[in-house]
């Protein structure tokens, strides 16, 4: 196997430290700036219009029961099991001159891969499920199996400037759901070490917020590719909480553990 050469080394540095870059200021920015705005005020309606729903006002009055929260942590392990492909998809749709995206594309879709086993921990670490218990046998609620299939079509019809929305929300999310995780904290008596699929991704997702948003900026430079961006971003986050909303009612129906 030959051995790489002190130039192509060189050249391969080069284009490593083209995703990290600092965005050109002008004009490019000022055009993600807007961007940004929009997707920021569209976040903040769709979280304060979840504050009024049936399950959050539930949760934060009353707290959550074991059920509730394995229901809902179960539905979360179903999304997250593909987030990771779902991410790989996205190549088919971008061309080997777009390396900054794909790398971007590669980097994440490995760091993403087995994500949904920490929810399976945590699960197990407070006996809501056993230790043989698949979880991929548990059903998926219908805006489930929906925020899945959206995803998987984003990323295979679309490409990775489109799904680019969906990670724009979801790598910043844990400071909406502060209420929610407080109310888990407190109902359950979790412990940190009980909830890493909250407590790691928060930490790993602070750094992933911000390589989001610069690579927004320097690739979502058309009004199309904005659009894009912003269309499943508000999709997406529609799903995920209708995807909550569903589980309590599925929870509520139940006259067992909701009534």
């Amino acid at each position: 196997m030959s051995t790489i050469t002190t130039d192509a080394a060189d050249a391969l540095a080069a284009l490593d430290l083209d995703l990290d870059a600092e965005i050109d200021t002008d004009p490019a920015s000022g055009a993600a700036d807007a961007l940004f705005a929009r997707l920021d005020e569209m976040v903040a309606r769709r979280w304060t219009a979840a504050a009024g729903s049936d399950f959050w006002r539930h949760v934060t009055v009353h707290g959550f029961d074991r059920e509730l929260y394995r229901s809902l942590m179960v539905q979360v392990f179903h999304y997250t099991r593909f987030n990771s492909v779902n991410q790989a998809y996205c190549s088919v749709r971008t061309t080997p001159e777009q390396r900054a995206l794909l790398r971007f594309v590669y980097r994440h879709a490995d760091e993403e891969l087995g994500h949904e086993q920490m929810a399976v921990h945590d699960l197990r670490s407070v006996g809501l499920i056993e230790r043989d218990d698949d979880l991929t046998t548990f059903p998926r609620l219908p805006a489930t199996d929906a925020l899945i299939g959206y995803i998987a079509g984003v990323a295979l019809t679309e490409g990775a400037i489109s799904r680019l929305g969906y990670s724009y929300w979801a790598e910043d999310v844990y400071r909406h759901l502060a209420p929610l995780l407080g109310a888990a904290v407190t109902s359950l008596g979790l412990t940190a070490r009980q909830m890493t699929f909250f407590t790691a991704h928060s930490d790993i997702d602070a750094g992933h917020s911000a390589e989001v948003r610069r690579i927004i900026a320097k690739v979502a430079t058309t009004p199309a590719d904005q659009d894009a961006v912003y269309r499943i971003a508000d999709t997406t986050l529609w799903l995920t909480i209708q995807l909550m909303e569903q589980a309590f009612a599925a929870w509520r129906a139940t006259p067992t553990d909701g009534g």
